[in-house]
């Protein structure tokens, strides 16, 4: 690892909080040091190496793991993200109340100390940690950080990165944003991958796999793409067919045919136009007649933070559009004057739309 690229609790400004002095026992170094595991997380810094170094650390002693634990406290009284407008903080209620008045003189001084509150409170806390006592990274809150699995990934991509990877002469992929794998060898020579979460495409010219969730897709000579998030795999099929082994049933899909599975749902398939399926490789999001709370959940996947809608109401509302990747904020003004939202901007790039 590159020194310059490494975690230095002594250089590293944490959540704009005081610097910090040599690592030692004393609670508020602690303290301090998991904050600074915490801003290296959400800096998107992180690699497998710094994921070895915080289990080492959790590890070191009862009173790291202590450290960890009343870090992971102060982010469930943080909460979930519509938590952070809600009932437990009278002045971000106060936003809400003010949404679409930002003129009032009232409204915007609430605005400024709600962000100042807020701010305080991630920076005298630990803002964004989901990381259990001697257990690193197992579910990061609001995804604002990869998994301790996707830290250990052979291949990973950040929010707004894809990347190629040419695995052999054979078997070409390309990773969409904030996606994972681990490549599965035989003999020295790639087999397969698991694709741990994101999503993926796969142009295969000798027989090849991918693992997702409770299934396996093999394939030879053909294209695809499959897509991890949560507790659902898609799969389409591009060109040529594969074949998907889930839970001792196989399943072949041909071109312009797609198949929904997860761990309780019953698979799913149904036609599809490919190529429109396939936008994200040439840098667009498009929509037809999607529903709001999809949109965003999208966008999510592609901006670093979190997009927060509060106005529940609209979210099976239809979006329709085509948007760059690239510039995203776009998008975000168009959803804002659409449906007549206000946005709040918070620390660690949430932006709440009331």
């Amino acid at each position: 690892m590159d020194r310059n690229d490494g975690f230095d609790c002594r250089q590293m400004n944490v959540f704009e909080a005081q610097e910090m002095g040599p690592q030692d026992r004393d609670g508020s170094s602690l303290d301090a040091d998991a904050r600074a595991w915490v801003r290296l997380l959400a800096s998107g810094r992180a690699r497998k190496e710094d994921a070895r170094k915080l289990e080492l650390w959790c590890a070191a002693s009862a009173a790291h793991a202590a450290a960890f634990k009343q870090a992971h406290a102060l982010w469930r009284q943080l909460g979930t993200a519509a938590e952070l407008v809600g009932a437990g903080d009278p002045e971000l209620q106060a936003i809400r109340r003010a949404a679409g008045h930002e003129r009032n003189a009232r409204a915007a001084s609430a605005t400024r100390s709600a962000r100042r509150s807020r701010r305080a409170f991630l920076g005298g806390a630990v803002a964004a940690s989901a990381v259990a006592a001697g257990v690193a990274l197992i579910y990061p809150p609001l995804s604002l950080w990869p998994s301790m699995a996707a830290l250990r990934a052979d291949y990973r991509t950040e929010a707004g990165q894809q990347m190629q990877v040419a695995l052999t002469p054979d078997v070409g992929l390309l990773l969409n944003t904030r996606s994972s794998i681990s490549v599965r060898t035989r003999d020295g020579s790639p087999v397969g991958v698991d694709l741990i979460d994101g999503e993926i495409a796969v142009s295969a010219n000798r027989p090849f796999s991918v693992s997702a969730g409770n299934g396996t897709i093999a394939a030879e000579f053909s294209r695809f793409e499959v897509r991890h998030l949560g507790a659902n795999v898609c799969v389409t099929c591009m060109e040529g067919q594969v074949n998907v082994a889930l839970a001792g049933a196989r399943h072949t899909l041909r071109a312009n045919q797609q198949m929904v599975y997860g761990d309780d749902a019953a698979p799913v398939v149904a036609s599809v136009d490919a190529q429109q399926q396939s936008d994200w490789r040439r840098g667009i999001l498009s929509f037809r007649q999607t529903a709001l709370g999809q949109v965003i959940g999208e966008i999510n996947r592609y901006r670093p933070g979190r997009l927060v809608l509060m106005a529940k109401s609209l979210e099976q509302r239809p979006v329709s559009g085509r948007f760059r990747i690239d510039d995203l904020d776009k998008a975000i003004a168009q959803i804002q004057r659409l449906f007549r939202l206000s946005a709040t901007s918070l620390p660690g790039g949430i932006i709440v739309l009331a």
